[in-house]
């Protein structure tokens, strides 16, 4: 593989819901025919027709990801003569069934095959790409989530733990065969239930949804069991999917750092030799990038988005913000309109 394209995609969510279904048909990224130079970094939106546009994007933490991308330049497993993968990230869960044809889906230097029947999950901020078998495409029905679908206040004190516990800790899943068959029954039926809207459409879609995570947490192939598979993954790494999972908690070195086992002082030294910048630098510009994720596919607050980003104090979220953007926060959702 040449040198990966990078780009955002911000799919248009049902207002104060947090949920996406769509029966969609595995395509080669329209992206891949734009005149798109190797190292631009696009993000891709929606405008008011439901159009998808795209303009450059010079973030920060977009190029950081493109960096860990480009450390796999094989894909085991992968036969194909493409010659690029067209990668995408978002701070969305996503949840993908095949129900025919034949793909590939690309992410943390793995390659997974598909076939109808196969389900292929992403955490949020993971970047992943696809390739589709010329002759066979699959069809997919996908289901694209915000974490703040559930809302503390409107399930039970332990299914709220269960759900943020578990979706802090995957990166990948890939479920195939008889191991798919209850999940994919499940995600039918929630696909059925976003499609009909009928009286507690949402509810339905909440616990069918949680049904689908219990089943996959009793298969035992959370995130932890996938790193063991690859055996590829550094303490580094680790720590920043750990990172990444957990943003909002305004983590500290000390915190990271014993989650991989290594002292403090020491991790923080490893990681500035990875990725060329402290680690207080990239947490700073990994929550901003979620804020202006945020504020692009949001209506909420800038206080409410300076929160949920991990900021302790909005005087902090509009000082940390501009030093990264380069203008206010305000600035920012002005020009969002384009």
């Amino acid at each position: 593989m040449k040198q990966y394209l990078f780009f955002i995609d911000l799919p248009l969510l049902e207002k104060a819901f947090y949920f996406l279904a769509e029966e969609t048909l595995m395509k080669k990224p329209r992206i891949a025919y734009e005149q798109i130079g190797e190292e631009d970094i696009l993000e891709a939106r929606h405008n008011a027709q439901g159009e998808i546009e795209f303009k450059k994007s010079n973030k920060s933490s977009a190029q950081l990801i493109l960096n860990e991308i480009r450390k796999y330049d094989t894909y085991p497993g992968y036969g194909g003569d493409e010659e690029k993968l067209f990668y995408h990230y978002h701070n969305l869960f996503e949840i993908s069934i095949v129900l025919s044809g034949e793909g590939y889906y690309f992410a943390e230097g793995r390659c997974i095959k598909v076939q109808a029947g196969s389900i292929v999950a992403f955490n949020g901020l993971v970047p992943h790409a696809w390739i589709a078998d010329k002759e066979n495409p699959p069809r997919l029905k996908t289901f694209k989530f915000y974490q703040n679908l559930f809302l503390e206040n409107e399930i039970e004190e332990e299914q709220w733990k269960l759900i943020n516990d578990y979706l802090s800790t995957f990166t990948v899943i890939d479920l195939h065969g008889k191991e798919a068959e209850k999940s994919f029954t499940i995600l039918q039926l929630m696909y059925e239930e976003y499609i009909n809207k009928n009286k507690g459409y949402r509810e339905c879609i909440r616990n069918l949804l949680l049904v689908f995570l219990v089943y996959i947490m009793r298969q035992d192939i959370n995130g932890q069991e996938n790193t063991k598979k690859r055996g590829h993954h550094t303490e580094i790494e680790n720590a920043v999917k750990y990172m990444k999972n957990n943003f909002h908690l305004n983590l500290a070195l000390e915190d990271v750092a014993k989650v991989v086992y290594m002292h403090p002082n020491y991790f923080s030294a490893v990681f500035k030799k990875a990725y060329g910048i402290s680690f207080i630098d990239y947490m700073n510009r990994l929550k901003v990038s979620m804020a202006t994720e945020l504020m692009e596919s949001t209506q909420l607050p800038i206080p409410e988005i300076a929160m949920r980003c991990g900021f302790t104090s909005l005087s902090n979220f509009y000082r940390v913000f501009k030093s990264v953007q380069g203008i206010s926060p305000a600035k920012y959702i002005k020009q969002l309109k384009f």
